[in-house]
Protein backbone atom coordinates (compact mmCIF):
# COMPACT_ATOMS: atom_id res chain seq x y z
CA UNK A 1 0.00 0.00 0.00
CA UNK A 2 2.44 2.53 0.90
CA UNK A 3 4.74 1.47 -2.15
CA UNK A 4 1.26 2.27 -4.22
CA UNK A 5 0.53 5.78 -2.50
CA UNK A 6 4.15 6.55 -3.54
CA UNK A 7 3.54 5.56 -7.12
CA UNK A 8 0.65 7.52 -7.06
CA UNK A 9 2.04 10.97 -5.87
CA UNK A 10 3.83 11.66 -9.25
CA UNK A 11 0.76 11.26 -11.00
CA UNK A 12 -1.64 13.40 -9.25
CA UNK A 13 0.98 16.11 -9.43
CA UNK A 14 1.26 15.84 -12.87
CA UNK A 15 -2.86 16.33 -13.19
CA UNK A 16 -2.78 19.09 -11.01
CA UNK A 17 -0.35 20.86 -12.87
CA UNK A 18 -2.14 19.64 -16.60
CA UNK A 19 -5.28 21.23 -15.14
CA UNK A 20 -3.90 24.45 -13.55
CA UNK A 21 -2.14 24.75 -17.09
CA UNK A 22 -5.60 24.85 -18.69
CA UNK A 23 -7.47 26.20 -16.34
CA UNK A 24 -4.49 29.40 -16.91
CA UNK A 25 -4.83 29.48 -20.89
CA UNK A 26 -8.40 29.73 -20.21
CA UNK A 27 -8.40 32.80 -18.11
CA UNK A 28 -5.58 34.25 -19.98
CA UNK A 29 -7.09 33.58 -23.77
CA UNK A 30 -8.39 37.29 -23.52
CA UNK A 31 -5.40 38.72 -23.17
CA UNK A 32 -3.37 36.48 -25.63
CA UNK A 33 -6.24 37.50 -28.16
CA UNK A 34 -5.69 41.18 -27.62
CA UNK A 35 -1.92 40.56 -28.09
CA UNK A 36 -2.09 38.83 -31.62
CA UNK A 37 -4.86 41.49 -32.52
CA UNK A 38 -2.75 44.05 -31.66
CA UNK A 39 0.01 42.47 -34.50
CA UNK A 40 -2.64 42.01 -36.67
CA UNK A 41 -3.52 44.25 -39.89
CA UNK A 42 -6.90 44.93 -40.38
CA UNK A 43 -7.54 42.44 -43.44
CA UNK A 44 -5.83 39.51 -40.52
CA UNK A 45 -7.94 40.67 -37.03
CA UNK A 46 -11.06 40.78 -39.47
CA UNK A 47 -10.75 37.33 -41.33
CA UNK A 48 -13.00 34.53 -40.33
CA UNK A 49 -12.12 31.97 -39.75
CA UNK A 50 -8.96 33.79 -37.53
CA UNK A 51 -5.94 33.73 -38.72
CA UNK A 52 -3.57 32.45 -36.16
CA UNK A 53 -0.49 32.41 -38.35
CA UNK A 54 0.18 35.76 -39.63
CA UNK A 55 2.77 38.58 -40.76
CA UNK A 56 2.99 40.75 -37.56
CA UNK A 57 2.88 44.71 -38.07
CA UNK A 58 3.41 47.68 -35.53
CA UNK A 59 1.10 49.50 -37.63
CA UNK A 60 -1.60 49.66 -34.62
CA UNK A 61 1.23 50.56 -32.35
CA UNK A 62 2.24 53.72 -34.76
CA UNK A 63 -0.94 54.91 -35.31
CA UNK A 64 -1.53 55.23 -31.37
CA UNK A 65 1.99 56.78 -30.44
CA UNK A 66 1.12 59.03 -33.45
CA UNK A 67 -1.46 60.28 -31.63
CA UNK A 68 -1.17 63.07 -28.97
CA UNK A 69 -4.61 62.82 -28.07
CA UNK A 70 -3.60 59.14 -26.64
CA UNK A 71 -0.50 60.16 -24.91
CA UNK A 72 -1.80 62.98 -22.99
CA UNK A 73 -4.50 60.97 -21.85
CA UNK A 74 -1.62 58.34 -21.07
CA UNK A 75 0.47 60.92 -19.11
CA UNK A 76 -2.73 62.10 -17.46
CA UNK A 77 -3.65 58.68 -16.06
CA UNK A 78 -0.29 58.23 -14.51
CA UNK A 79 0.03 61.45 -12.70
CA UNK A 80 -3.41 61.45 -11.37
CA UNK A 81 -3.41 57.56 -10.08
CA UNK A 82 -0.16 58.33 -8.64
CA UNK A 83 -1.36 61.31 -6.79
CA UNK A 84 -4.33 59.77 -6.04
CA UNK A 85 -2.69 56.19 -4.31
CA UNK A 86 0.24 58.38 -2.62
CA UNK A 87 -2.68 60.63 -1.22
CA UNK A 88 -4.72 57.96 0.09
CA UNK A 89 -1.61 56.11 1.42
CA UNK A 90 -0.89 59.22 3.23
CA UNK A 91 -4.07 59.95 5.14
CA UNK A 92 -5.66 56.55 4.97
CA UNK A 93 -2.71 54.48 6.59
CA UNK A 94 -2.70 56.41 10.02
CA UNK A 95 -6.86 57.18 10.03
CA UNK A 96 -6.53 52.93 9.81
CA UNK A 97 -4.46 53.13 12.76
CA UNK A 98 -6.03 55.43 14.36
CA UNK A 99 -9.31 53.87 14.70
CA UNK A 100 -7.72 49.98 15.51
CA UNK A 101 -5.22 51.57 18.63
CA UNK A 102 -7.31 54.45 20.02
CA UNK A 103 -10.36 53.74 22.19
CA UNK A 104 -13.54 56.27 21.36
CA UNK A 105 -17.18 56.13 21.49
CA UNK A 106 -18.34 54.37 18.51
CA UNK A 107 -14.58 52.95 17.10
CA UNK A 108 -15.85 49.46 16.69
CA UNK A 109 -18.73 50.81 14.64
CA UNK A 110 -16.43 53.62 11.99
CA UNK A 111 -14.40 51.46 10.37
CA UNK A 112 -17.55 49.33 8.71
CA UNK A 113 -18.80 52.50 8.29
CA UNK A 114 -16.28 53.76 6.35
CA UNK A 115 -15.90 50.80 4.23
CA UNK A 116 -19.91 51.22 3.50
CA UNK A 117 -19.40 54.48 1.71
CA UNK A 118 -18.49 51.64 -1.66
CA UNK A 119 -21.53 50.19 -1.17
CA UNK A 120 -23.33 52.50 -3.21
CA UNK A 121 -23.08 52.63 -7.39
CA UNK A 122 -20.79 55.44 -8.09
CA UNK A 123 -23.48 56.55 -10.53
CA UNK A 124 -25.43 57.17 -8.01
CA UNK A 125 -22.74 60.18 -6.55
CA UNK A 126 -21.47 60.73 -10.45
CA UNK A 127 -24.29 63.33 -11.28
CA UNK A 128 -24.01 65.20 -7.44
CA UNK A 129 -20.00 65.88 -8.39
CA UNK A 130 -20.86 67.17 -11.79
CA UNK A 131 -22.58 69.55 -10.31
CA UNK A 132 -20.81 70.46 -7.70
CA UNK A 133 -17.78 70.54 -9.50
CA UNK A 134 -19.12 72.95 -12.04
CA UNK A 135 -19.88 75.29 -9.69
CA UNK A 136 -16.80 75.20 -8.09
CA UNK A 137 -14.41 74.76 -10.92
CA UNK A 138 -12.70 71.67 -10.92
CA UNK A 139 -14.42 70.23 -13.58
CA UNK A 140 -11.48 69.05 -16.15
CA UNK A 141 -8.62 69.25 -13.64
CA UNK A 142 -6.35 66.78 -12.15
CA UNK A 143 -7.22 68.23 -8.92
CA UNK A 144 -10.60 67.47 -9.36
CA UNK A 145 -10.02 63.83 -10.50
CA UNK A 146 -7.65 63.36 -7.76
CA UNK A 147 -10.44 63.98 -5.55
CA UNK A 148 -12.85 61.52 -6.70
CA UNK A 149 -9.92 58.54 -7.34
CA UNK A 150 -9.46 59.46 -3.61
CA UNK A 151 -12.46 59.46 -2.07
CA UNK A 152 -12.69 55.95 -4.44
CA UNK A 153 -9.90 54.37 -2.96
CA UNK A 154 -9.65 56.06 0.55
CA UNK A 155 -12.52 53.80 2.11
CA UNK A 156 -10.67 50.41 0.78
CA UNK A 157 -7.31 51.62 2.31
CA UNK A 158 -8.66 52.59 5.91
CA UNK A 159 -10.49 48.92 5.90
CA UNK A 160 -7.70 46.77 4.53
CA UNK A 161 -4.93 48.73 6.56
CA UNK A 162 -7.11 48.45 9.78
CA UNK A 163 -7.08 44.75 9.62
CA UNK A 164 -3.21 44.76 8.93
CA UNK A 165 -2.89 47.15 12.08
CA UNK A 166 -5.34 44.38 14.02
CA UNK A 167 -2.71 41.76 13.71
CA UNK A 168 -0.01 43.45 15.20
CA UNK A 169 0.39 43.20 18.84
CA UNK A 170 0.32 45.85 20.98
CA UNK A 171 2.68 45.07 23.22
CA UNK A 172 5.20 45.76 20.75
CA UNK A 173 4.51 49.73 20.60
CA UNK A 174 4.01 49.32 24.42
CA UNK A 175 7.51 47.80 25.11
CA UNK A 176 8.91 50.12 22.71
CA UNK A 177 7.79 53.13 24.98
CA UNK A 178 8.44 51.62 28.05
CA UNK A 179 11.92 51.88 26.49
CA UNK A 180 11.94 55.73 25.88
CA UNK A 181 10.44 55.73 22.62
CA UNK A 182 7.77 58.20 21.56
CA UNK A 183 4.37 56.64 19.81
CA UNK A 184 5.38 58.61 16.35
CA UNK A 185 8.92 56.92 16.62
CA UNK A 186 7.10 53.84 17.47
CA UNK A 187 4.35 53.82 14.89
CA UNK A 188 7.37 54.87 12.12
CA UNK A 189 9.75 52.63 13.31
CA UNK A 190 8.41 49.43 14.45
CA UNK A 191 4.58 49.31 12.82
CA UNK A 192 5.33 50.77 9.90
CA UNK A 193 8.14 48.03 8.72
CA UNK A 194 5.73 45.31 10.27
CA UNK A 195 2.84 46.25 7.77
CA UNK A 196 5.16 46.81 4.83
CA UNK A 197 3.36 43.70 3.14
CA UNK A 198 0.17 45.26 3.42
CA UNK A 199 1.03 49.09 2.31
CA UNK A 200 2.47 47.58 -0.91
CA UNK A 201 -0.92 45.08 -1.70
CA UNK A 202 -3.23 48.00 -0.60
CA UNK A 203 -1.11 50.18 -3.01
CA UNK A 204 -1.69 47.89 -5.93
CA UNK A 205 -5.34 47.31 -5.40
CA UNK A 206 -5.70 51.09 -5.56
CA UNK A 207 -3.63 51.75 -8.23
CA UNK A 208 -5.34 49.54 -10.18
CA UNK A 209 -8.74 50.95 -9.56
CA UNK A 210 -7.61 54.69 -10.10
CA UNK A 211 -6.01 53.26 -13.07
CA UNK A 212 -9.10 51.46 -14.47
CA UNK A 213 -11.56 54.19 -13.39
CA UNK A 214 -13.40 55.44 -16.45
CA UNK A 215 -17.11 56.70 -15.44
CA UNK A 216 -15.70 60.08 -13.69
CA UNK A 217 -13.26 60.78 -16.03
CA UNK A 218 -15.87 60.49 -18.83
CA UNK A 219 -18.32 62.64 -17.23
CA UNK A 220 -15.93 65.36 -15.05
CA UNK A 221 -13.10 65.69 -17.82
CA UNK A 222 -12.72 66.97 -21.29
CA UNK A 223 -9.32 67.42 -23.32
CA UNK A 224 -6.85 68.68 -20.79
CA UNK A 225 -7.61 66.20 -18.29
CA UNK A 226 -9.03 63.15 -20.09
CA UNK A 227 -7.75 59.71 -19.02
CA UNK A 228 -6.44 56.44 -20.95
CA UNK A 229 -9.67 54.57 -20.32
CA UNK A 230 -11.42 57.12 -22.25
CA UNK A 231 -8.85 57.20 -24.54
CA UNK A 232 -9.16 53.77 -24.94
CA UNK A 233 -12.97 54.12 -25.93
CA UNK A 234 -12.51 56.57 -28.40
CA UNK A 235 -11.21 53.67 -30.98
CA UNK A 236 -15.06 52.82 -30.68
CA UNK A 237 -17.10 54.40 -32.88
CA UNK A 238 -20.59 54.27 -34.29
CA UNK A 239 -19.17 53.44 -37.96
CA UNK A 240 -16.82 50.80 -36.30
CA UNK A 241 -14.54 49.27 -33.98
CA UNK A 242 -10.74 49.70 -34.51
CA UNK A 243 -10.24 46.52 -33.48
CA UNK A 244 -6.15 47.06 -33.91
CA UNK A 245 -5.95 50.16 -32.47
CA UNK A 246 -8.21 49.47 -29.95
CA UNK A 247 -6.10 45.78 -28.94
CA UNK A 248 -2.79 47.97 -28.87
CA UNK A 249 -3.61 50.90 -26.73
CA UNK A 250 -5.40 47.90 -24.34
CA UNK A 251 -2.04 46.20 -24.33
CA UNK A 252 -0.22 49.78 -23.65
CA UNK A 253 -2.71 50.42 -20.88
CA UNK A 254 -2.11 47.01 -18.63
CA UNK A 255 1.87 47.43 -19.46
CA UNK A 256 2.61 49.57 -16.37
CA UNK A 257 0.42 47.92 -13.66
CA UNK A 258 1.61 44.97 -15.01
CA UNK A 259 5.13 45.33 -14.41
CA UNK A 260 5.18 47.06 -11.16
CA UNK A 261 3.27 44.52 -10.00
CA UNK A 262 5.99 41.74 -11.19
CA UNK A 263 8.45 43.95 -9.36
CA UNK A 264 7.15 44.03 -6.14
CA UNK A 265 5.08 40.67 -6.51
CA UNK A 266 7.08 39.18 -3.58
CA UNK A 267 5.76 41.50 -1.44
CA UNK A 268 2.24 42.09 -2.82
CA UNK A 269 1.79 38.21 -2.13
CA UNK A 270 3.05 38.05 1.32
CA UNK A 271 0.49 41.22 1.92
CA UNK A 272 -2.31 39.25 0.29
CA UNK A 273 -1.89 36.16 2.59
CA UNK A 274 -0.62 38.46 5.56
CA UNK A 275 -2.90 37.10 8.70
CA UNK A 276 -4.60 35.15 6.91
CA UNK A 277 -4.56 32.42 9.75
CA UNK A 278 -6.68 33.69 12.65
CA UNK A 279 -6.61 32.27 15.98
Amino acid sequence: MVLRSQMERPVKKFIIKVLLIIFALIFSFPLIWMLLTAFKNRIDFLSVPPKWIFVPTLANFKEIFSSADFLKAYSNSIIVSVCSVALGIFLGVPAAYGINRFRFKGRSNLAFWILSTRFAPPVVVLIPFFIIYKKIGLSDTYLGLTIIYLVINLPLIIWIMYGFFKDIPVELEEAATVDGAAPFYAFFRIVLPLVAPGLVATSILSLIFSWNEMMFSLVLTSLKTKTLPVAIYNFVSYQEIAWGSLSASGMMAIIPVTVFTLLIQKYLVSGLTFGAVKH
